[in-house]
């Protein structure tokens, strides 16, 4: 598998990973990017829009991962500031919001006919270089831990694979999120 960081010269791949639905639900990967009642009030197209309109501004929205150079899956990765949803997180335990040398990976998906082969370590991998190589000092995941959850978010097991260590829960009853993070 190859990743490649998403610029202008890959929105169409992303588009055609994401597909007419744009990924899950509809939100193009703006699901922590923008408040959540405006990702919702959006609709598809919009938050399409606001993805395009961050690539077209060279801000650093993830990784698109090829198999056979086609698009197969995706990661999004940034500095943690741009993810308002988790910088402002009432469940997860957030300490310097405002650090850009923090990068957050948000979501992970992997488009249907490549799942079950083994690409998101691959992707958290390729995204820990992405973070590395743009000046992150620490790269920050939010898997479940257990099922049933979001499993856009990544899987414990993956993560800690990958060279993450657990940093802290959510503070839900549930826990079924937890923060990891690894040092660079």
């Amino acid at each position: 598998m190859d990743a490649r960081p998403v610029d202008q010269a890959q929105w169409d791949d992303l588009v055609d990973l994401f597909g007419p639905s744009g990924g899950t639900r509809g939100c193009w990967c703006m699901a922590r990017r923008l408040p959540a009642a405006e990702v919702a009030a959006n609709g598809s197209a919009e938050n399409r829009a606001a993805l395009e309109g961050f690539v077209q501004a060279g801000v650093p929205v993830g990784i698109i991962g090829y198999v056979e150079e086609r698009p197969a899956a995706w990661c999004a990765v940034a500095p943690r500031p741009e993810y308002s949803a988790i910088v402002r997180s009432r469940t997860l335990p957030i300490d310097d919001p405002d650090d850009a040398s923090i990068w957050a990976i948000n979501c992970l998906f992997v488009k249907r006919g490549y799942r079950g082969q083994g690409l998101t370590l691959p992707m958290v991998e390729a995204a820990v270089e992405y973070a590395r190589s743009s000046g992150a000092r620490i790269v920050e995941a939010y898997p479940v831990k257990t099922m049933p959850g979001d499993p856009g978010r990544g899987v414990l097991s993956t993560f800690l694979t990958a060279g993450f260590t657990p940093y802290a829960e959510d503070r839900t009853s549930a826990k079924r999120n937890v923060v990891v993070r690894r040092s660079l």
